[in-house]
């Protein structure tokens, strides 16, 4: 279970002060571009990949749509995201496969996709067919991250997660249950076949996550024989 760490700056100021110190129990860093203007996208970037040199970074655009601070239309996503890999190749960039189906032809060629799926209202009910349907695609990594409505929406995403891994050993997933009810799906993600887990710093980017701090005590916990 590698532990992932979003970083927000809103401004190149922001983006220039951030301690890099907090970062290095980090496995990933998630530059979520989206808490910026889209037109200062281009011009924070180099900062960004220039600080964070020494990780493995994921370009994160997350629109309104799913959650997140900005809106695109699908040529302005698409610009976006190819302008930044053609520039900078970040070790992974995220795509709102649901949000941006039209698109997604443009991105056959890309090797390092992380092909996304958010939902803040609820677990829904063909959660399944979204495992399927991204699964089918074989991206480097398939990420779903939705809210829970109860104990069982947690555990149905958990065994869901196990089995679509069980089927697909060779599939990298990334899958949690956002709130506070869902962090047991933060917690224990390498024991239903999540690769990744993410925490927090000074902000979290999603409701449930935990600290950094807090989060590589509980992996030494769990690693120890």
């Amino acid at each position: 279970m590698k532990i992932v760490v979003p970083v927000m700056p809103r401004s190149l100021e922001e983006a220039n002060a951030i301690d890099l110190n907090k970062f290095q129990n980090a496995d990933l860093i998630e530059w979520r571009a989206d808490f910026l203007p889209k037109e200062d996208i281009l011009a924070v970037a180099p900062a960004i990949f220039e600080k964070f040199a020494g990780f493995e970074v994921i370009f994160t655009l997350r629109t309104e749509k799913e959650g997140g601070n900005i809106m695109l239309d699908k040529d302005e996503y698409i610009a976006l995201i190819k302008e930044v890999n053609a520039l900078y190749r970040p070790d992974f960039i995220d795509f709102e496969y649901f949000s941006y189906t039209d698109v997604f032809d443009q991105m056959y060629d890309f090797p390092n996709l992380v092909l996304s799926y958010h939902n803040f209202e609820e677990t829904p009910e063909n959660i399944m067919e979204i495992f399927s349907e991204l699964t089918a695609l074989a991206p480097q990594v398939v990420k779903i991250a939705v809210m829970p409505g109860n104990e069982q929406d947690v555990l149905d995403l958990m065994n869901y997660t196990r089995g679509f891994k069980t089927l697909n050993p060779e599939q990298e997933y990334v899958t949690m249950s956002m709130s506070k009810l869902g962090r047991p799906s933060r917690l224990s993600a390498d024991l239903f076949g999540s690769s990744w887990t993410f925490a927090s710093i000074d902000q979290g980017s999603a409701p449930g996550q935990i600290a950094l701090a807090d989060m590589v005590k509980i992996k030494e916990i769990l690693d120890a024989d």
